[in-house]
């Protein structure tokens, strides 16, 4: 059942998202922590294309972005490590789906930043 986390992040598949995710943290939370100000009222927190702007909220709930976040990659790649001993398709299947998770989160936070400055 164990194995050795070595192994499981010398693979490529497993390593290199993971230093996309890395990457794309830091730049949401620098984002977020540069152009968001502290002490302003209420912010853009959701836009729809349809509806424009349909959730308005305080300042600090858009980072429950970058929090979720990470909340996601632990989780995946908790389960993509349980995955990897009997089923390496599916572990890398899983780390490549945070890769893509981070970059849909860093395109919405980018332009939640941009809409509210």
């Amino acid at each position: 059942m164990f194995y050795s986390p070595r192994l499981y992040f010398r693979d490529l598949w497993i390593s290199l998202p993971l230093i996309g995710v890395f990457f794309a943290q830091i730049y949401i939370w620098w984002d977020l922590i540069a152009n968001i100000n502290p002490d302003a009222g209420q912010i853009f927190l959701h836009y729809n294309i349809v509806f424009g702007v349909d959730l308005v909220g305080d300042w600090w709930r858009i980072y429950l972005l970058p929090g979720i976040g990470l909340l996601v990659l632990v989780v995946n790649y908790i389960l993509s490590f349980y995955f990897y001993r009997s089923d390496k398709f599916m572990a890398r299947l899983l780390s490549l789906w945070v890769l893509l998770f981070h970059a849909l989160l860093l395109a919405g936070t980018v332009f939640l930043v941009k809409m509210n400055a």
